[in-house]
């Protein structure tokens, strides 16, 4: 599947290597500001029998001329109705930084409706729990610019082209107005295990604040920190990528149950 329809499924999931006999499929959410195109590298975590898609959320690259959803419950619904309406096969979500509230919701959503859901991976993202309960601000230019020039993962260069930002910024906008008008449900869980990555120089995350996402799991958790800031798999990406095929080895159909001999 590639980006082709600006209404259809298709304009939302960015296929990284299909696989006509997939065991299970990997869907990723990108972070605020982000887009499909920033991933590819995580094919080199997925195993052989699994594809990879990447969502292309509205008002970015081919899809710019929609509008940017910036209300979370809206997200939710538009996102599992996408991952509903694709061929029936197990899941594992990963998102980044805002991405992550996109995938643990999605999940949260598809085990209601009885979808199986493998497992989710989160990272660069304070728990739910912990989130501050603040209301949709207002960010200006200036703020925004600064911010992500603080975050890093966007290249420098990039940040000082008056036509790269006219694109840019209103998708900036229009995701943090989304992220922070997130409001999970007290005592918000999945079923599924749970991964959660974090940087040792985070400035948006601390150790806690990682160790929260244990909270919104019921099965099992683990957390893995290595070295780098909010876009920690610029300055480790061997590391993060060691951490992403464990768990997915981990999480495949089949992989806990017993050998027969």
């Amino acid at each position: 599947m590639t980006a082709h329809s600006p209404r259809g499924t298709d304009a939302w999931l960015v296929s990284y290597g299909e696989r006509p006999d997939a065991g299970f499929r990997v869907v990723c959410c990108p972070h605020a500001g982000g887009s499909a195109s920033y991933y590819p590298w995580l094919r080199a975590a997925v195993p052989s029998d699994a594809e990879l898609l990447c969502l292309q959320y509205p008002g970015r690259q081919e899809r710019r001329r929609e509008p940017a959803i910036t209300r979370f419950p809206a997200m939710t619904e538009a996102v599992t109705e996408v991952l509903r309406s694709v061929p029936d096969l197990p899941l594992v979500l990963f998102g980044h930084s805002m991405g992550s509230l996109v995938a643990f919701e999605a999940a949260r959503a598809l085990e209601r409706e009885g979808r199986t859901v493998l497992g989710l991976v989160v990272s660069g993202r304070r728990a739910p729990s912990v989130r501050p309960p603040e209301g949709a601000r207002k960010v200006d230019f200036a703020q925004t610019l600064a911010e992500t020039r603080a975050l890093g993962g966007t290249d420098p260069a990039l940040l000082n082209d008056p036509d790269f930002l006219e694109l840019m910024l209103p998708v900036l906008r229009a995701d943090y107005q989304l992220a922070s008008s997130y409001r999970p449900e007290p005592d918000a869980a999945v079923s599924c295990p749970l991964t959660m990555l974090t940087g040792d120089a985070d400035p948006q995350v601390d150790r806690a604040e990682a160790e929260a996402w244990r909270r919104h799991t019921t099965s099992d958790f683990t957390l893995h920190e290595v070295t780098g800031g909010h876009f920690f798999f610029n300055d480790d990406r061997p590391a993060v990528l060691n951490h992403l095929r464990s768990a997915l080895a981990a999480l495949r159909p089949g992989a806990a149950e017993p050998q027969l001999r």
